[in-house]
């Protein structure tokens, strides 16, 4: 089974590599990524540990997700193929994020 990351998920990562050394510093940051990266590589030989993210979304979706080190893995299986779509924050809105969907505000409810 085959690892691809997408663009996105490899900037995620560079992402929270810089965050995380700057915050709590380097080798905390390579901790990190390291548990992260070694989650991702156990989907080589079990790609369906995940969670299916339809389950929380309540839509159908092919994503799945791991839950490492306060980020979620959003990712696909195709074929013989695991694609990494992102590595999301916990605090991250992952509908925002995965779909484009922004929720709509009570206020805005109320205005029209």
């Amino acid at each position: 089974m085959k690892i691809e990351y997408s663009k996105l998920a490899q900037e995620d990562l560079f992402r929270i590599k810089e965050y995380l050394s700057e915050s709590f510093g380097s080798e905390n940051a390579k901790k990190c990524l390291r548990k992260i990266t070694t989650a991702i590589r156990h989907l080589e030989t079990f790609p369906l540990m995940g969670l299916d993210l339809g389950r929380i979304i309540d839509v159908p979706t092919d994503y799945r997700y791991l839950y490492v080190e306060k980020n979620y893995v959003v990712y696909r299986w195709e074929k013989n193929c695991i694609k990494i779509v992102r590595v999301l924050d916990e605090r991250q809105d992952y509908m925002q994020q995965l779909f484009g969907i922004v929720p709509e505000s009570h206020d805005s409810y109320w205005e029209e």
